[in-house]
């Protein structure tokens, strides 16, 4: 098959880690914008974690992806970003021990505050998707800080705690995950998260 679309600009931070190392491979597949859709990707890390992204870079040339045009590393947000058609918003800073969540809140708001502005830079059609928890906050701090996009091309990825809402249902109703439906969760991945059951149907039924 000749392929003569132009290459797709998809930008991934924190791509040493182990998330990053289980999405890059399937993007590499063609599983995120089908088989005939070339793509670069432009990996973001910290300067300690550069050396292991470039074994990951190896690991990803070793595997010949017909669809993979070109990968670019580097440290600088802006650079990562620019042009950009696709950001996955994946590095963040874990919490440590005895580290409250307000200090966790409060170290990784700098990094998406710059982030944020570093998708100045992006296309305006980019789509971001933030995973680095807590990932509705942190998309949030993003978005305020990317002037010129549009707020509806931010996502947060929160549907973990969604599917793990419909799977405990599913399990004390006896059905299959599948016939749980409109299942809801408000607040951030902690403690105080809420699961919204209110609307959820089971076999549209309500729960």
């Amino acid at each position: 098959m000749v392929i003569t679309k132009n290459p797709t600009k998809i930008a991934v931070t924190g791509a040493s880690g182990q998330i990053a190392y289980s999405l890059l491979f399937r993007i590499a597949a063609g599983e995120l914008l089908g088989v005939d859709q070339p793509f670069s990707l432009h990996l973001l890390e910290i300067p300690e974690a550069l050396e292991s992204l470039k074994g990951l870079v190896m690991e990803l040339e070793d595997c010949a992806f017909p669809l993979l045009r070109e990968i670019k590393i580097g440290t600088s947000p802006e650079e990562a970003l620019e042009g950009a058609d696709f950001a996955f918003l994946i590095g963040a800073k874990p919490r440590g021990p005895g580290m409250e969540r307000k200090d966790l809140l409060e170290e990784n708001a700098k990094i998406f505050v710059e982030q944020g502005k570093a998708l100045r830079k992006a296309k305006k059609e980019v789509i971001v998707l933030v995973v680095g928890n807590p990932c509705n906050t942190n998309c949030w701090i993003a978005m305020k800080n990317a002037a010129g996009i549009d707020p509806k091309r931010f996502f947060a990825m929160t549907r973990l705690d969604e599917l793990r809402g419909r799977s405990f249902l599913a399990k004390k109703a006896g059905v299959n995950v599948a016939d749980v439906q409109h299942m809801a969760i408000w607040g951030n991945h902690s403690t105080l998260q809420v699961p919204d059951f209110v609307n959820a149907t089971i076999k549209s039924k309500p729960a």
